[in-house]
Order: C-alpha cells, then structure tokens, then sequence
C-alpha cells in the first residue's frame, strides 16, 4: 500500500481565552477543561492537514487515548490569555506520542503534557501499528533530558489496595463522544469529584496521570475506588456494560496535589 506523506509544522499552536465557565471556586482552569483542550489541539491539527475524524474514521482508522501525564508548574487562571501547542513524537512500539503544552503570555510554562495514541480499526477494535498507517506525519525530536516523553507509553499508576468507593456515573448521551465511548475528559471530573471537597478548598493539582484500560461504552455503569498515599490520590475504575453482571477494569489514576 502506498503511504501518502504528510507534511506539517512540527509545533502547531493556537492562543485561547480561559473560559470562566471551565474554571473551579479557585479561578483555576478544571482538570477536565484541560483535558478536553489537550484532546482538542491534537484534534485541530490533523484537522488542518486534512486528516477529520470523519476522513480517517470512512477509511477504517481512529485514534484513541492509551496515557496521559499533566505536570501542572502553577494555577492556570480563568480569563488568562494562553498558548497551548502540541507536537508529534516518533511512535513508540504500537503507540503514537504526542506531546502539549500551555504557556502564558509572557512565555512561562504552565503545563508539560504527555500523551500516548494507539490507532484502532473502528469495526473490528483491533490496534494497528503504525506502520499500517497510510499517511507519514513528520515528528519532532525526542528530547533526551525529558525522561517522561519515553516514560509515557509504559507510565502506570499505584494498585489500589484498600481503596474507598468513589463517584459513578452512567455513559449518557451528554458524557458520551463521536466513538460512542465515554469521553476521556469526563474520567478527569470523576477522579476530582472522588476527592472529599474539602481538599479542594485548601489544594490544586500538580500533576495527573490516567491510562484507559477499557472503553467504557454507551449504558455502561462507570465506578471509581479512591486510595490517598499522603499527598497522592490513586485510582481505580471499573465499567458494566449495559446489561452484565461483571464488571471491567476500566482504567487506573494517580493525582499529587499541592497545598495553594
């Protein structure tokens, strides 16, 4: 099969106005608005290389979230003018990387994210190397003296021990996205709303770290076990699909917070 080569800036960007409807009883922009602006940018650029959802979906290709690391340096601020940016690195095994970052005005960083992609046939959910995948993207260095950017595609989180029954929620219409599955940036607010909110009146996060296990698909019951290890939270989810009894492990979590 012949493989079409794209080309693109290495570095795509885009400056946002932080929405005050995304920010939380600090100011500060919500994990889960973040993690939609992250799934957003990568989004926006295959978009403008032609690359839709809907293009690579009609051709039997879609890209899902395996991993992904936020390291947070401060409080991003609602009504902040930012820079956020994202760059593709050379895949690694099955998995596509691609890194974000979120910068202010001025050019201080405050976000470094990380974030892994296996590229899935939508029919018959098997995961595709990507060397079966028909365009060549151009990827940016890997940057030796940035350990995590290897470290993502095997990153995992701690095993909840004895672990406390967090949030749920069922996979609706409202929660869902264009896969059907429930959007990775809903298991953001569910992680949060699993921490007592009291924390939250004293802390923010300073980093966070999800990998998805299993999608949870449409109907299915999504439950979280929270376990705190002194200023780290780690998580635990499980799905029911519609109709089952089993549950699925459905992904793992851990969050450091800070003190503000």
């Amino acid at each position: 099969m012949e493989r079409e080569i794209v080309e693109l800036d290495i570095r795509y960007a885009k400056e946002i106005r932080v929405p005050y409807p995304e920010c939380d009883i600090h100011n500060h922009w919500k994990l889960s608005y973040i993690m939609r602006a992250v799934q957003q940018i990568a989004s926006d650029q295959l978009d403008d290389l032609g690359m839709t959802f809907a293009k690579l979906y009609s051709e039997g290709y879609v890209f899902l979230l395996s991993r992904e690391y936020l390291e947070f340096h401060q409080g991003i601020t609602a009504g902040e003018r930012v820079t956020i940016s994202t760059w593709p690195l050379p895949p690694k095994g099955a998995q596509f990387r691609r890194n974000v970052a979120i910068d202010s005005g001025d050019g201080q960083r405050l976000m470094s994210g990380y974030t892994s992609w296996l590229l899935v046939n939508p029919e018959s959910h098997k995961i595709l190397r990507p060397a079966s995948f028909p365009y060549v993207l151009r990827y940016g260095p890997v940057n030796g003296e940035d350990s995590m950017e290897e470290q993502i595609t095997s990153l995992k989180a701690p095993a909840v021990v004895n672990g406390t029954a967090g949030e749920s929620l069922r996979v609706a219409y409202s929660n869902s996205d264009c896969n059907g599955h429930l959007n990775n940036a809903v298991y953001g607010d569910l992680v949060l709303d699993s921490v007592p909110f009291g924390v939250w009146e004293k802390c923010r996060p300073t980093a966070f770290f999800i990998h998805f296990i299993k999608e949870a698909k449409l109907g299915a019951a999504v439950s979280a076990a929270v376990e705190r290890a002194g200023e780290q939270w780690n998580f635990s989810g499980t799905s029911r699909p519609a109709g089952a009894m089993k549950e699925e492990n459905c992904f793992q979590a851990f969050l450091k917070l800070t003190d503000l």
